[in-house]
């Protein structure tokens, strides 16, 4: 801001007190300050020179990366290059009946059938639909009632199916784990004898009264109480609090008592059982619900305490180290904070999928990447019993299975839990199980 001569003039005729005339002054050099004039930063503070190879470009176009992540895109099934690995297999035979497979299919098509054909599945890396499950499922099965030959079989399969190999690691390996069904003695009342109760889930909406307390009135000389009443969710009760501190006792919710508290927990980790009560008449029980915690295994903690080697971990040798060791029971089986709850039924083990498991035919997977309703081929090892339940040898196998079921412990692309069966061969031969191997699923091609 520049002043005229006359404007100046004017100016200085004006008499004004000292310290208006230094607030006018420093008016007028804020005003100059801040008036537009020629831009002088471009000689002042020249661009920055250029990178060999860089261009200099003002729009803020390369921004939309940061602003919208771009999703990660999905590669349709096939589109999957030729999968090597059916050669490595040198054929699909199967150590098991075609007819405990064609059961494994059936039960879980007659749940399939009910689900919405177009809603999308993850298959590892892929994604797909379910209808495309069903018909991998259907398309296979007619296969099977062709009662083929093993070559042409083979053949069939590799025709008319893509494999997609999944595991973790140079060698694409699954970690096995087995589960079973156990059978276990229990009473449908308390005694001395049966006294560890299985529960129900609580209806919702059910409240567990925490604590209560008096507080007296302020200014009230006739001593009246009121009662303070604070509440908990039932989701949040841990194994400590039902177990040992009896947080749902007497609220209708027991469904039968045991007489082992170690059967209850193992029962649990299994998630379905066969009970026999005393008069001979057998009641199954399954999986209904869980608290909020997640599971946390027990082994791992007796064997980093040091109470138990590694080799040690199977359910066998920790049921035996609680059988020498019944002072520290309750003291491990509490760390393990999850608590599952039970309903009667008549049918057998029902996986996550909703389809009855078969023994040897059923795995369980992490159903944030694998789909239930999965058609799948796996080699592994698996025990030979001998007469006493005792594993004698390990032996190679290789089967389809049905992917139907999932477990708070199978977490991962690596891991996989397979299905025994019910009674105590099936206890034997899971309790030991800790097996790495192949794990192929199918998919019909289209």
């Amino acid at each position: 801001m520049f002043l005229s001569e006359r404007q100046f003039n004017s100016l200085s005729k004006i008499r004004l007190p000292i310290p208006q005339l230094i607030i006018l002054g420093f008016f007028f050099l804020i005003a100059s300050c801040s008036t537009q004039g020629p831009s002088r930063t471009a000689d002042i503070y020249p661009d920055k020179p250029k990178r060999y190879g860089e261009q200099r470009d003002h729009k803020f176009d390369y921004r939309k990366d940061r602003l919208h992540a771009k999703e990660k895109e999905v590669e349709p099934l096939d589109t999957q290059p030729p999968l090597k690995s059916i050669a490595d297999l040198k054929g699909f035979a199967d150590d098991m009946d075609p007819a405990s497979l064609g059961k494994a299919i059936d039960n879980q098509l007659a749940v399939m059938f009910e689900q919405d054909p177009s809603s999308p599945v993850r298959l590892g890396d892929f994604t797909l639909t379910r209808g495309r499950l069903v018909e991998t499922l259907e398309a296979f099965q007619k296969l099977l009632q062709k009662n083929l030959p093993q070559e042409e079989f083979n053949k069939k399969v590799s025709e008319e199916f893509l494999l997609y190999r999944v595991g973790k690691g140079k060698n694409k390996k699954v970690l096995f784990t087995g589960y079973y069904r156990p059978v276990i003695t229990a009473s449908p009342t308390p005694s001395p004898r049966y006294r560890f109760p299985i529960y129900q889930m609580p209806e919702k909406g059910f409240q567990r009264v925490k604590k209560q307390g008096g507080i007296r009135l302020v200014g009230s000389n006739s001593g009246i109480k009121q009662i303070r009443q604070s509440t908990e969710n039932w989701r949040n009760l841990t194994r400590e609090e039902i177990d040992q501190k009896g947080a749902l006792s007497h609220q209708g919710l027991e469904v039968a008592w045991l007489e082992n508290e170690l059967e209850r927990y193992f029962l649990h980790i299994q998630g379905s059982g066969v009970l026999e009560f005393p008069d001979g008449t057998r009641q199954g029980v399954r999986y209904q619900g869980s608290n909020s915690y997640p599971y946390h295994s027990i082994g791992k903690k007796m064997i980093r305490d040091g109470v138990i080697t590694t080799s040690q971990g199977s359910m066998q040798e920790i049921k035996k180290y609680f059988a020498n060791n019944p002072q520290d029971t309750s003291k491990y089986l509490s760390q393990n904070k999850r608590y599952i709850f039970f309903s009667l039924s008549d049918e057998g083990a029902i996986g996550s999928g909703g389809g009855e498991l078969v023994g040897g035919r059923s795995i369980a997977t992490d159903k944030s990447i694998y789909p239930a309703g999965g058609l799948v081929f796996v080699k592994v090892r698996q025990p030979v019993l001998d007469a006493n339940n005792k594993i004698k040898s390990w032996k190679p196998i290789s089967r389809f299975v049905i992917d139907q079921d999932t477990g708070s412990a199978i977490r991962g692309k690596a891991r996989a839990d397979l299905y025994f069966g019910t009674g105590k061969k099936a206890g034997a031969k899971a309790g030991h199980y800790h097996e790495k191997g192949e794990v192929y699923y199918l998919i019909k091609k289209s």
